[in-house]
């Protein structure tokens, strides 16, 4: 995967007392360097978007690795949302992979 292109954001796991700093899960394959993240900041959202790094070319295993990465916001999130520029979607709060027992 070109390291322009958007991945998956597989979820917020932590928020820092001061709101000022968040820790995603971030998805990458394991022909990479791993993933990073930036964030726009809205006034009323934190946009994210991760994307992978040194990505190499040739034979690649398939799977699909989460990886945690802090995200230092410039002001403090308070009751704002954090959005994924991949999805579109609010990050779901929790530990990555969901999986039907994590629901519960």
């Amino acid at each position: 995967m070109p390291t322009d292109v958007l991945a998956l954001l597989g979820g917020l796991t932590e928020t820092a007392q001061d709101g000022r700093f968040l820790t995603v899960v971030a998805t990458h394959g394991s022909c990479d360097d791993g993933p990073t993240v930036k964030a726009l900041e809205t006034s009323g959202s934190v946009v994210s978007s991760a994307s992978t790094a040194n990505t190499e070319d040739g034979p690649c295993t398939s799977e699909l690795r989460g990886e945690k990465v802090p995200v230092k916001l410039d002001r403090p999130l308070g009751e704002g949302i954090v959005l994924d520029t991949f999805t579109g979607r609010p990050v779901p709060y929790g530990e990555w992979p969901v999986t039907a027992q994590s629901r519960s």
